[in-house]
């Protein structure tokens, strides 16, 4: 993946929801539903990366998913030093970022998303998941 010279303005959570719904076991089999959403500021030249991750887990072979926890995080970047990889038109829906610099913000976006929901979750069962590592192209994408 190339490098990009971006700056990182913020990076917090803005919603988090943990359920302990099981006892705690050594280990589980469970599913992750991430969602990334990128946004554009043209005004102020950075990119808001939102990432959604729900995470679920199952009592045994035979049982369902049971929701764990849910994590919401917004990462803001200055990409004012690669603003030559956003294509701005008149209108919102006329923004397009180039997909290798889309894909390194999310990459961003959702490996901080791990730290911030390991260091979260820690009274938590949420806290406990390790998140795995996961192709930035491969995360689902909502407009931003």
């Amino acid at each position: 993946m190339p490098g990009f010279n971006i700056t990182i303005e913020t990076l917090d959570i803005r919603d988090y929801k943990a359920y302990n719904p099981l006892e705690e076991k050594n280990t589980y089999s469970g599913e992750l539903k991430v969602l990334a959403s990128v946004s554009v500021n043209a005004k102020q030249k950075n990119i808001a990366v939102v990432m959604k991750v729900e995470v679920y887990v199952k009592r045994s072979e035979r049982s369902h998913m049971t929701p764990v926890g849910y994590i919401e995080t917004v990462a803001v970047f200055s990409v004012i030093n690669e603003w030559k990889k956003v294509r701005v038109g008149k209108k919102q829906s006329d923004i397009a970022v180039d997909k290798d610099l889309e894909d390194f913000l999310i990459d961003i976006s959702y490996n901080s998303t791990r730290g911030l929901l390991f260091e979260k979750g820690k009274n938590d069962l949420i806290g406990k998941v390790i998140l795995p590592v996961i192709d930035p192209a491969d995360i689902k994408r909502e407009k931003g």
